[in-house]
C-alpha cells in the first residue's frame, strides 16, 4: 500500500472519530450525591441532592444503665417505686432545622400546599416547609427530613416535638394522603381550633391483670409545643455531595420520672411528662452517607 493511500485511509478514520463518538450524560453539579466526573454532559433531572435523614433510639434509662424502650410487656417504676405499664406512645416533630457554625439556620427545600379555614368559611391556601414526622417506639425507621444541600460545620440541631406553625391550624384533608398530617388516625386529633395531639400516650396506672383499661393521654395546643436545641459532635463537617444521617435518642424515663402512676390527675400527668420532654433528646451520632 502506498504511503498516499495510507496516509488517506488515516485522515478518513480521524475524521470519522468525533462522529462515531457520544457524550456521556450525567450528573455535574458537584453538589450532588451523584455527581459523575466521567460524564460530558449535564443532565439535571439524574441528580440526586443530598439528604437530611433522621433516626431515633427509643430508650429507658435507669441509674447508669439505657433499656431498649419497650410497651405492653414492659414495667416501669414511677417516683414512688410504682409499677407501671406503657400500651402505646406517639409524638410528631416538626421544623427539624440545622443550625451552622455560621450561625445561619437552615431548612429543607420541600414544600407542601395546605388550606387554611377562614370564620367566613372559606380556605386560603399556603405553602409551608414540609418537615413533619410521626415517631413511635413501635416502629423502626429512617426518616426522610428532606433535601438540604449546603455544606459546612454543624453547631446544633433545632426542632420541634408537636406540630409548629400553619400546620397546626391547616385542614387535615388538604395534606397528601401519605403525609403524616393527614388523619389516619382520629385520636391524633383534637380540632380545628386546638390541632393536632403533639403526643398521645396510653398509660397502665398498674400491673395487675385487672387494670385493662390505660388512661389516656392526649397532649397538644401551643403552650404545650417543645423546641428542642441539642449540639451535634464539635467540629463535624456537612461535606459536599453526602446525604447526611443524625440519630437522636429519647430517654423515656425522663418522660415519666417524676409521675404518681396511681394517684396523679390526667392534668398533672401531662404536665410533668411536659416540663423534661425537652430534656429527653440527645444527639448520639452524626454520620455523612453516599447512598
Amino acid at each position: 500500500m502506498s504511503g498516499t493511500i495510507r496516509n488517506s485511509l488515516i485522515l478518513v478514520l480521524m475524521a470519522c472519530l468525533p462522529a462515531c463518538y457520544e457524550p456521556v450524560e450525567g450528573c455535574l453539579d458537584v453538589e450532588a450525591v451523584n455527581f459523575d466526573l466521567e460524564a460530558d454532559k449535564n443532565n439535571s433531572e439524574e441528580c440526586v441532592y443530598p439528604k437530611v435523614r433522621m433516626a431515633i433510639q427509643h430508650r429507658y434509662s435507669k441509674g447508669d444503665t439505657i433499656y431498649r424502650f419497650g410497651l405492653v410487656d414492659s414495667v416501669y417504676f414511677d417516683a414512688q417505686g410504682q409499677p407501671f405499664r406503657l400500651n402505646n406512645v406517639r409524638f410528631y416533630i416538626s421544623n427539624f432545622h440545622l443550625i451552622y457554625t455560621n450561625g445561619q439556620e437552615k431548612e429543607v427545600e420541600e414544600t407542601v400546599e395546605i388550606l387554611i379555614p377562614q370564620p367566613d368559611g372559606s380556605d386560603v391556601p399556603r405553602t409551608i416547609e414540609d418537615n413533619f414526622s410521626l415517631a413511635s417506639p413501635r416502629v423502626t425507621q429512617n426518616y426522610t427530613i428532606g433535601t438540604l444541600k449546603e455544606s459546612g460545620g454543624l453547631q446544633e440541631v433545632r426542632f420541634a416535638v408537636g406540630v409548629e406553625g400553619l400546620a397546626n391550624v391547616a385542614l387535615p384533608a388538604s395534606f397528601p394522603e401519605t403525609h403524616p398530617l393527614f388523619l389516619q388516625d382520629s385520636s391524633l386529633y383534637f380540632s380545628q381550633d386546638s390541632g393536632y395531639v403533639f403526643e398521645y400516650i396510653e398509660l397502665f396506672r398498674d400491673t395487675t391483670a385487672a387494670d385493662t383499661i390505660p388512661e389516656v393521654l392526649r397532649i397538644g395546643t401551643l403552650p404545650y409545643l417543645q423546641e428542642v436545641r441539642l449540639p451535634v459532635p464539635v467540629n463535624f463537617r456537612k461535606s459536599q455531595g453526602f446525604h447526611l444521617l443524625i440519630t437522636l435518642q429519647v430517654d423515656y424515663s425522663q418522660w415519666f420520672g417524676e409521675i404518681n402512676a396511681r394517684q396523679d390527675s390526667p392534668e398533672q400527668l401531662i404536665e410533668k411528662i411536659v416540663a423534661n420532654l425537652a430534656q429527653s433528646f440527645s444527639v448520639v451520632a452524626v454520620v455523612l452517607q453516599d447512598k
